[in-house]
């Protein structure tokens, strides 16, 4: 098996990689399509898109682009990686992308698994918890882009797709993986397209990961990968052992955060009061061109301390919704990415090459004004989320979902980096 992974940002790229890399698997993970002959030798090739929040005809079409590149670099078994909070909209793009990589296939089916339990994301019957609560009840439902306001995935899906959707129930995963494919063969040939799989633990993910070896295709959060990986070893005689193809080195360095998740509040607390730190002004980066070189310039003045300086975005709830009528109509978000995709760009000239960023969309900004090709995944930080640096080496990179991560990550993330 060589795996191909088609991955809808940059935070879920890092996410799948570093527990692909983790589990043994020598992967590289890379941001558009890299000539074949410049490739290394590798089990698992990751692509990392921006397709989660894109109309869905666009997400489909570069999804498919993807795929192609895959199948041509020699994957020969695919999985389409979403996140484990099953970020979407009504209409997509989960569920057209899935239709649109299984029809490319020419399958029938596939596997639906958002589950990771190391993060607390599991399934019950077929309704999706983040820790305890639905993820309906959870923050997700204040997420500033895709507020989540249910739960259980067939409906979710039911909106986005006119597939059929079946499920594999945890009476018949905790039987094993016997039980499993026998249940997955009975729906396929029941003419179901989309098999959901209830998990609660880590080693469901292993039943699951046995039970569909023979699926070309998996569509899912990260935590499946642990299994893919554990049966790959498995199959080989390995025992899995991490491959990190790198470690981090100390050079000029930035901390930006972008997310405004539950833990990235939290997160950004917790390191304000270690580190310098700057808030972003809402109204300079609406009214100021050359606001993206005033905080640059802040971060470049405060180099050489233990810790990097912080920027940071991140607001409350009651922040957002200030910020929703005090600048009604006016694209806030997209104009913040805007500002920190400047102030990357300032930043590389002037010699940062470290840079750890916390959300999504925020990574995605950093990652493409970089203008990184591909990258080799370093050690693992949190569970979800590995160090990254460029292909030429001189970038290393934390993208980290706004989500993921203990509260003192920020921090972490630098205790393992040389002097």
């Amino acid at each position: 098996m060589k795996l191909g992974v088609i991955a809808d940002d940059f935070t879920g790229a890092v996410d799948i990689a570093g527990f692909l890399a983790s589990g043994g698997m020598r992967t590289l993970m890379c941001a558009k399509p890299v000539a074949t002959e410049q490739l290394p030798e590798t089990d698992a090739i990751v692509m990392s898109l921006k397709i989660r929040s894109i109309p869905s005809s666009d997400a489909v079409t570069e999804s498919l682009s993807a795929l192609a590149f895959l199948q041509e670099a020699g994957c020969d078994r695919f999985y389409y990686k979403y996140c484990s909070t099953f970020d979407s909209t009504e209409k997509g793009n989960i569920g057209p992308i899935s239709d649109a990589l299984r029809n490319a296939l020419g399958l029938s089916s596939t596997l639906i698994c958002p589950s990771l339990p190391v993060n607390g994301r599991t399934v019950y019957h077929g309704y999706l918890f983040v820790g305890d609560q639905l993820l309906s009840d959870s923050p997700m439902r204040h997420h500033p882009l895709n507020p989540m306001k249910q739960s259980k995935l067939a409906d979710l899906l039911a909106m986005q797709s006119p597939a059929t959707n079946g499920h594999v129930y945890y009476e018949e995963v905790r039987q094993g993986a016997i039980a499993v494919k026998n249940r997955i063969e009975a729906l396929e040939k029941n003419g179901v397209n989309n098999i959901i799989v209830d998990v609660i633990n880590d080693e469901d993910l292993v039943t699951i990961a046995k039970a569909s070896q023979d699926m070309l295709l998996v569509t899912g959060g990260s935590g499946l990968a642990q299994g893919i990986a554990a049966v790959w070893a498995e199959s080989l005689g390995k025992k899995g052992t991490a491959m990190p193809a790198f470690l981090p080195r100390k050079t000029k360095a930035v901390v930006i955060a972008g997310s405004c998740s539950a833990m990235m509040q939290k997160q950004v607390a917790y390191y304000q009061e270690k580190a310098e730190s700057l808030s972003i002004d809402e109204q300079a980066c609406v009214d100021d061109p050359s606001y993206p070189e005033t905080l640059a310039r802040w971060v470049l003045a405060h180099q050489g301390s233990t810790l990097a300086p912080m920027v940071f975005a991140t607001r409350s709830p009651e922040d957002l919704q200030h910020n929703r009528e005090r600048f009604k109509g006016v694209d806030l978000a997209g104009i913040i990415e805007q500002v920190f995709g400047k102030m990357t760009a300032i930043l590389a000239r002037e010699g940062v090459e470290t840079f750890i960023v916390g959300g999504g969309e925020t990574s995605g900004v950093v990652a493409s004004t970089l203008g990184v090709d591909a990258y080799l995944i370093g050690e693992q930080i949190d569970p979800g989320v590995s160090w990254v640096q460029s292909l030429d080496r001189r970038y290393q990179l934390v993208l980290k979902s706004g989500n993921f991560g203990s509260v003192s990550f920020l921090e972490k993330a630098q205790e393992s980096i040389n002097g």
